[in-house]
């Protein structure tokens, strides 16, 4: 069933209404989406790479290669899987998902060693993310290099995994706390002299704004037009999405992302928002499955032993819990006019995260009662449903949370005698 479109506002036919979603029709406004934005940006997810340097996780061998197989039927280009260097165990890991032949691309990562390198290649990848910092402050005091010899290690590091049959991406961390000459100066000449596969531009530390984040991919795009670029970014100031969004708006091909936003100290952004908020407020395609994202989620909620906030964007547990009773009402009469997406921005069946669960608690309205005695097959007066309503209010307030579905069957058998 469809919605009767008002005279004064249209939604079927929109591309910001649909049968599983509402959100804002300003994001499809030309002056907003901007004109560098590209129909679709691929997913480079770093769950198995960075978001081990989460504090206290490590992945086993096993873990690895099984979080791996989900990334890939996820749907995701690519997956940074680890530093072979770093252990046997991370080379059999790579190794085996390497075998596999997945559709993700299996891509070790790298220091701008030689030995680095080697190590890759002996994993059978063909692709490899090199890294190196590229603050002036960092490479001078940490790795005692000038910018002169920062870029000829980089470009040296590349032609080399080039040299051995691999296609090699430039990673260049800690950028955004140098200055914009500085980092288009060390992104270009690597760009010109070493022609990397794509160039990852890395707010390590989330200190740059979004409107920082697409001044300076404008300008790498136009440093750098025929090379594609990607984005790396941090949550420090709960701006990693935002900044999304901005690089997105400049023209960047790629999105470095994890997995519940697994990572060092704040996190990544989180792979699941950047597939569902790219594609659900923007329509850009990333190649996600979208219904896969709760399962992935909990997979790796269950292996890493890190759980996911139950407030946390797209697989919270309590994004789709409603108690309100007015919000209950809200959602009956809109969806009883064709609007399923009522008053969530999406259905959680959209993501993989099943129905919206009516809660009962102190804000609990008739409607929220009406709803759980039909679901349990008790028909009611209207007096009964407004004192069992109140019932359920005061335990509620008591209690100080929602309740179990048992704790409302007790209440209403007792009530019911």
């Amino acid at each position: 069933m469809k919605p009767k479109d008002l005279d004064y506002m249209k939604l079927n036919g929109t591309p910001y209404f649909d049968e599983s979603r509402w959100v804002s029709p300003l994001n499809y406004e030309r002056e907003i989406r901007g004109e560098n934005a590209k129909d679709s940006i691929y997913i480079h997810d770093v769950t198995l790479r960075d978001g081990e340097q989460t504090c206290g996780l490590t992945w086993s061998e096993d873990q690895r290669v099984r979080i791996g197989v989900a990334l890939n039927d996820l749907g995701v280009k690519s997956i940074e899987v680890g530093m072979p260097i770093v252990s046997d165990e991370n080379k059999r890991a790579i190794r085996r998902l390497v075998d596999m032949n997945l559709d993700s691309e299996i891509v070790p990562f790298a220091r701008s060693l030689k030995k680095d390198i080697d190590e890759s290649v002996d994993c059978g990848a063909t692709r490899v993310v090199v890294e190196h910092a590229v603050n002036p402050y960092d490479n001078e005091l940490v790795y005692g290099v000038s910018p002169e010899k920062l870029i000829d290690r980089v470009v040296s590091a590349i032609l080399y995994a080039k040299e051995q049959g691999m296609k090699p991406t430039f990673m260049g961390w800690d950028a955004t706390r140098s200055t914009p000459d500085y980092v288009l100066r060390v992104f270009t000449e690597v760009a010109k002299q070493a022609k990397p596969e794509s160039i990852v531009f890395v707010d390590s530390f989330g200190v740059a704004s979004p409107f920082a984040i697409e001044f300076i991919f404008t300008e790498l795009r136009k440093a750098i037009p025929d090379i594609p670029l990607e984005f790396h970014v941090h949550n420090e100031f709960g701006l990693a999405m935002g900044s999304v969004f901005a690089a997105v708006r400049a023209g960047v091909s790629g999105i470095h992302s994890s997995i519940n936003g697994l990572g060092e100290r704040t996190g990544n952004v989180a792979t699941e928002e950047v597939a569902a908020g790219l594609k659900l407020l923007m329509g850009i395609d990333t190649g996600v499955d979208l219904t896969k994202i709760g399962y992935t989620s909990r997979l790796v909620e269950d292996i890493s032993k890190i759980q996911v906030a139950n407030n946390k964007p797209v697989v919270g547990k309590r994004l789709f819990w409603v108690e309100s009773g007015i919000v209950v009402d809200a959602i009956d009469k809109l969806n009883a006019a064709g609007i399923n997406a009522a008053m969530t921005p999406y259905l959680p069946s959209l993501v993989g995260m099943g129905d919206i669960d009516v809660k009962l608690g102190a804000f609990s309205g008739q409607a929220s009662i009406k709803y759980w005695l039909k679901k349990l097959g008790i028909e009611a007066t209207e007096d009964q449903l407004e004192e069992l309503t109140e019932i359920v209010r005061k335990e509620g307030r008591i209690r100080n949370t929602v309740l179990e579905l048992d704790e409302f069957k007790r209440i209403v058998g007792d009530y019911m005698k």
